[in-house]
């Protein structure tokens, strides 16, 4: 009787594990769902966004959809080409995410984001998300725009070793935030590269 009582015990236990397992993976997956239905949805990240247009239509690059764009405002004049400088705000994101979607945002650190277009500092997409090219138009001044950037090799998103050593946007290297940025986009021992939102 004692052993198949332990025995049952033992059984007991191992079936309130795996109930409370599965719980918790249906919670994690109920939230990154909520989250990237939050990215898509144009809510949660920048109210700009959220305001110009609740449904945003995406057009991929000529080359495939490694590279997607919305426009949520059409801007107005000149759009920006090599050898001009730059200075944007943003919003990052991903929808990888379980514990929310927001990685950083320029406008709450009010810092914007400045480089000189062509100079190879920053990622390639954010690159063609102003420039323009491979099919993808140019932004003109006081627009607004969703890019969704795939990971992975030869992406235009972050190369782990180069975000690490600093190239392309992202908070200053200090801080939980900082923290959180290098360990979705600039870890090397991970073995996949979420997908990069920006809204410029």
């Amino acid at each position: 009787k004692r052993i198949l009582l332990l025995g049952f015990l033992f059984y007991l236990g191992e079936t309130t594990t795996a109930l409370h397992m599965t719980e918790q993976r249906r919670a994690f997956l109920t939230r990154a769902a909520s989250s990237a239905a939050g990215i898509y949805a144009g809510v949660h990240l920048n109210t700009n966004i959220a305001n110009a247009a609740s449904n945003l239509v995406f057009y991929s690059s000529s080359s495939g959809k490694q590279f997607q764009y919305a426009d949520a405002k059409m801007g107005e004049g000149d759009p920006k080409k090599i050898g001009d400088p730059v200075v944007i705000n943003y919003v990052m994101s991903s929808p990888n995410l379980s514990n929310g979607v927001k990685i950083y945002s320029t406008a709450d650190s009010g810092v914007p984001y400045e480089w000189v277009l062509g100079d190879k500092s920053t990622i390639a997409g954010l690159e063609q998300a102003v420039a323009g090219g491979d099919g993808v138009p140019p932004m003109l001044p006081g627009g607004i725009r969703r890019v969704i950037i795939q990971g992975g090799e030869g992406s235009l998103g972050y190369d782990a070793k180069e975000c690490s050593e600093g190239r392309g946007p992202g908070p200053v290297s200090r801080g939980e935030t900082y923290n959180r940025f290098k360990n979705v986009f600039c870890n090397l021992t991970r073995p996949d590269t979420p997908e990069l939102v920006l809204d410029v």
